[in-house]
């Protein structure tokens, strides 16, 4: 029998389950408060900048809100913003996962848009409307295998890669070769990708926009857009959430390089941090180590036990969630996530005095409603039957602090995992193999094959201080990571995962001058820029 919640657990179903009641009567706080900015923004010029489009086609009710405040900080500048909603009756989108759907929540989730862009008082366009009811059934991706079905092209678009990672995300694991789901949800999200192609087209014929905003680029939605706003040569730009809870990031440039800050850090890695920035810094990571500040929170009740002492050097794997879109794509010299795990694995048999700790992501339990399908405890269990006895794994559900290993730890190892930037931190040697933004620079030791990993680990486990990183030169880096480069999120904050509300009262708020973060935001969009700060 799974326990039941704990109290705090139980007081936020509760609040949430209000706020959906709320929702269907369109009394929810946040539409109530976007009535009012739009009363005031009624006495606002006629638009004379550019047209941006803003693509919200699920009721995320943080993203909902950041966009629609995003819209009227435009509209204070003299920017028409216009919305292309989804509009329901796609049959599967990602919306939702496995445990979740078919059949998607069109109902609620249409309401719940349409309802906050409207309180706002924006033009919207729905994806619905442009699609034929009676579009062809497209049979003949019934006669394809999954491998087929990943290469679909039609219509010039790559639909079979633009699903790639929508497909894995739903099916909430990396390896869907052997998924029995997989090629029927694979056909399910082409006809989607499909229909969601000529939707989008129909609203961008109409709509004529000069910049389009979307959320990362990378989902079904997105990845869509994405790819049909290239073909019209029309300016996009995506964002992300930052890793310092209610930040965001926003780049101008493909969604796999979302979290590059690579301009700002040529600009700042000569330079010390100053004394402030310093105790920021310092206060943050004190923040992290116990869930503060973040937007993931995995224990409530962590352990902060040390692993027991051995004779040789102690090495730290740190998973990822396999089917993160962090990590998809990003393997670097790998075939996969497993195929780097079983790397290290064997490496330790010609090390036999060292010691591997695996520690399994704790995201793959975690998180409620999207528990892993391909738990990697499992997968080593399975690979090994027999685990060679100075190897140990640490499971998901175990609540040992992360951060107690990487203290007591010599090397660490991860593929895209944000972890590696703290290893660095503490003034560990990690070895990085996927294509994560802290890579090559220079506080890190980047490989890029099999061999190159296997003889790195070897140099770094026979003299572990030769290659220690540079702590000076990572914590420059993780200041701008975490500071410098995201925004604050616009007058919405995030108070309970899942819910969002809003944080200011009068319109003005957002107009020029009054915020930073909002100014850089509108300047980025509207002036054609980068969005990471100058530092001159």
């Amino acid at each position: 029998m799974s326990p039941l919640p704990d109290r705090d657990r139980l007081a936020e179903y509760a609040t949430k389950g209000v706020h959906l009641a709320l929702r269907q009567a369109h009394l929810a706080p946040e539409e109530i408060r976007a009535r009012s900015l739009a009363r005031q923004a009624m006495t606002l010029e006629p638009p004379t900048e550019k047209h941006v489009v803003v693509l919200t086609p699920r009721d995320w009710a943080v993203h909902v809100q950041w966009e629609t405040m995003i819209g009227q900080a435009l509209r204070l500048r003299g920017a028409r913003v216009t919305f292309i909603t989804c509009g329901g009756e796609l049959g599967l989108c990602d919306r939702v996962n496995t445990y979740e759907g078919p059949p998607v929540p069109c109902t609620t989730c249409r309401r719940y848009v349409h309802g906050l862009v409207d309180a706002h008082g924006f033009d919207r366009v729905a994806i619905r409307d442009g699609w034929e009811d009676h579009s062809p059934s497209w049979e003949e991706l019934d006669a394809l295998g999954l491998a087929e079905l990943l290469r679909v092209e039609a219509d010039d678009l790559e639909y079979g890669r633009l699903i790639a990672v929508p497909l894995r995300w739903f099916l909430m694991r990396s390896q869907i070769d052997d998924d029995p789901l997989a090629a029927l949800t694979a056909r399910r999200l082409l006809r989607a990708a499909r229909r969601i192609a000529q939707g989008a087209n129909a609203a961008l014929d109409h709509l004529q926009p000069d910049v389009v905003l979307l959320l990362n680029g990378l989902f079904l939605f997105e990845s869509i857009m994405t790819a049909i706003c290239a073909q019209r040569e029309i300016d996009v730009v995506t964002y992300e959430r930052g890793f310092l809870l209610d930040t965001l990031l926003f780049h101008r440039s493909s969604p796999e390089n979302l979290y590059d800050i690579s301009p700002l850090w040529s600009a700042a890695q000569s330079t010390p941090l100053t004394g402030e920035q310093d105790a920021a810094l310092d206060r943050y990571l004190a923040d992290r180590r116990v869930g503060r500040r973040t937007n993931d929170r995995y224990w409530t009740r962590a352990t902060y036990d040390a692993p027991s002492a051995g004779t040789g050097r102690l090495a730290t794997l740190f998973t990822n969630l396999t089917w993160d879109s962090a990590v998809l794509g990003q393997e670097g010299g790998f075939d996969s996530i497993h195929d780097w795990l079983t790397t290290v694995i064997d490496a330790f048999s010609d090390h036999p005095d060292d010691r591997l700790i695996v520690r399994i992501h704790p995201a793959e339990v975690k998180l409620a409603g999207k528990q892993t399908r391909e738990p990697l405890a499992a997968f080593i269990r399975q690979r090994y039957p027999t685990l060679p006895s100075n190897v140990e794994v640490i499971e998901a559900t175990d609540p040992i602090s992360s951060y107690t290993l990487m203290e007591a730890t010599d090397i660490g190892l991860v593929l895209t995992s944000t972890t590696g930037l703290e290893l660095a931190l503490h003034g560990k040697p990690v070895i990085v193999a996927g294509h994560t933004h802290y890579r090559e620079k220079g506080f890190t030791l980047d490989v890029n094959s099999p061999e190159e990993l296997v003889a790195t680990l070897g140099r770094a486990l026979a003299k572990p201080a030769s290659v220690a990183p540079s702590t000076d030169l990572a914590r420059r880096y993780a200041y701008h990571f975490f500071f410098t480069a995201p925004v604050a999120s616009p007058g919405v904050e995030e108070h309970i995962p899942g819910l969002a509300r809003t944080t200011i009262r009068d319109l003005s708020e957002l107009g020029p001058g009054r915020n930073d973060g909002i100014d850089r935001i509108c300047d980025g969009l509207l002036g054609g820029g980068e969005f990471l700060p100058s530092l001159d």
